[in-house]
């Protein structure tokens, strides 16, 4: 199938959907889903969470599929719903205090002292960039998802947000700063 029979098949699939086709929805969900619940996971980094978000963004795009002014631009304004789902929630998590450890849970099993050390290493570093990723703004965050983990043009990211592309490359170049900062030392 061509890139063109793909766009062809989106415009159909929206325009069945509209007039209430359940079967033409779902073989849009069936296309974006995953997708959806890639980016949603890397942006919140929380499985339930990003599950949360993907069933919001599916029903919304459900109830609200007239509200879309062009049929071709599906992909471009689902991943726009789902990313300011993302944003709300991220919003919401930095509303609420973060959970305190308890301190008998940071003890370590002589078991995890004999694994390997690179894995330890490259598990400990993974999580202090997911805690770097954290620092970032949520506007900064689904940015850089979208353009760097997502493979998003600027332009694809810039009509994906309703935003400029400066806009976009102000935004990843201070998230990439701020990430290199971050990760100072883990280099």
């Amino acid at each position: 199938m061509t890139r063109r029979d793909d766009h062809f098949d989106i415009v159909t699939l929206v325009v069945r959907a509209r007039e209430g086709d359940i079967d033409a929805f779902e073989s849009l969900v069936d296309r974006y889903e995953t997708k959806l619940l890639r980016f949603c996971l890397r942006t919140l980094g929380d499985q339930q969470d990003a599950e949360d978000v993907v069933q919001d963004t599916l029903v919304q795009a459900w109830k609200s599929l007239n509200a879309l002014a062009e049929p071709a631009a599906f992909g471009t304004w689902i991943y726009r719903l789902a990313s300011n789902k993302c944003t709300d929630q991220l919003r919401k998590r930095m509303a609420r205090p973060a959970d305190v450890q308890d301190p008998d849970d940071m003890s370590v099993h002589p078991d995890a002292r004999a694994s390997v050390e690179k894995s330890v290493e490259a598990r400990t570093a993974l999580e202090h960039f997911s805690e770097v990723l954290a620092t970032l703004s949520s506007e900064q965050r689904v940015t850089w998802v979208l353009h760097q983990m997502e493979g998003l043009s600027y332009a694809e990211v810039a009509r994906t947000l309703g935003i400029s592309e400066g806009s976009v490359r102000g935004r990843i170049h201070r998230a990439r700063a701020a990430i290199i900062e971050g990760m100072e030392g883990w280099t």
